[in-house]
């Protein structure tokens, strides 16, 4: 019901600074994740901070199988949700229309910052959640995380702030 007149918009000028605050928060999420990460919150073995806080099926688990182990049939589950990640060609031509100046070259240019940038805090923030909590890492990697963290429970609000306006997008139009 909150989401609703997000999603009657008719055109997306008006989510314009709510795309922006969106990947700050993402972006404030993996500098917070690097942080953790740095300074050993979620240390192997018990020894971080914030560790009795944690779910023990959550807490790092770190195996030896190394490079085999992205060849194996549940690394697919990860292509699986990355394939999903980037569908927003229903959206193309919105966007194209919408676009200041709107020339093919243009809509390149932005298209292709839009998904570089996207693609390198996805991986960013995959590759960080795997180095804190190996195979422990669940599929939303702020679950790993302690609920009493506070840098990671400003990630959360970032995340839900995020989701809360690219959701619409789906519907715009």
């Amino acid at each position: 019901l909150v989401l609703l007149p997000l999603c009657l918009l008719k055109n997306l000028k008006s989510l314009a600074p709510f795309s922006l605050l969106g990947v700050m928060g993402m972006a404030y999420t993996a500098l917070a994740m690097s942080v953790r990460l740095l300074d050993g919150s979620y240390s192997a073995g018990g020894s971080g901070k914030f560790m009795e806080q944690v779910a023990s099926h959550l807490q790092p688990k770190f195996g030896d199988a190394g490079a085999s182990s992205v060849l194996s049939p549940q690394s697919l589950i990860l292509v699986c949700m990355l394939s999903t990640a980037y569908m927003a060609h229903f959206n193309a031509p919105k966007f194209y229309l919408e676009l200041k100046n709107n020339t093919i070259q243009r809509f390149n240019t932005v298209v292709t910052y839009g998904f570089g940038i996207s693609i390198f805090l996805t991986g960013f923030i995959t590759m960080i959640g795997f180095f804190t909590f190996g195979k422990a890492c669940d599929g939303l990697v702020l679950n790993n995380y302690a609920g009493t963290d506070i840098l990671m429970s400003l990630s959360r609000i970032a995340v839900a702030v995020s989701l809360v306006f690219s959701y619409p997008l789906a519907f715009t139009g």
